[in-house]
């Protein structure tokens, strides 16, 4: 059972370390595929980024504001990938001061490859843990968990 002195007492680890973890595990999962299929190496925070890119492009303010980080983050990890050849920016014509990111062909294809390679990753944890496991695991995080919870304990 959950209780704040199991936590403290590290008996239990805080879900959201759980959470992260999980996501690194999926990540570095995601990056050795690509680079075991010969892809062009890439970061963390550029993988992040390249899940928030759609097809169509999307505005540098706007992929910031998804990924929930400063609009210069958000240029320089788009700077890295036109340098990989996987994205491109273009001036956007609505807003001649704002930059559109678009995915090339080659970025298109990563995507692609990390779409299949996740989905081959997911089967794979599957045969580990259990199909009702994973099935369950993806019921719950495909819920809605409503607004961020804010605790408001004032420091002692």
């Amino acid at each position: 059972m959950f209780t704040l002195l199991a936590m403290e007492n590290s008996e239990i680890t805080p879900m959201g370390r759980l959470l992260l973890d999980a996501f690194k595990w999926f990540d570095e999962s995601l990056l050795a595929s690509l680079n075991a299929q010969g892809w062009p190496n890439i970061s963390h925070s550029q993988s992040i980024v390249m899940a928030y890119l759609p097809n169509e492009g999307i505005r540098i303010s706007e992929l910031a504001r998804r990924l929930g980080i400063s609009r210069q983050a958000a240029q320089k990890s788009v700077s890295e990938l036109e340098m990989a050849k996987l994205v491109t920016t273009e001036i956007d014509p609505t807003n001649l001061s704002a930059k559109t990111v678009i995915l090339t062909h080659q970025g298109k294809a990563i995507v692609k490859a990390a779409l299949d390679a996740f989905a081959e990753i997911e089967q794979q944890l599957s045969a580990r843990i259990g199909n009702a496991e994973i099935s369950h695991m993806r019921m719950v995080l495909e819920e809605d968990w409503g607004m961020p919870i804010i605790m408001n304990n004032k420091l002692s």
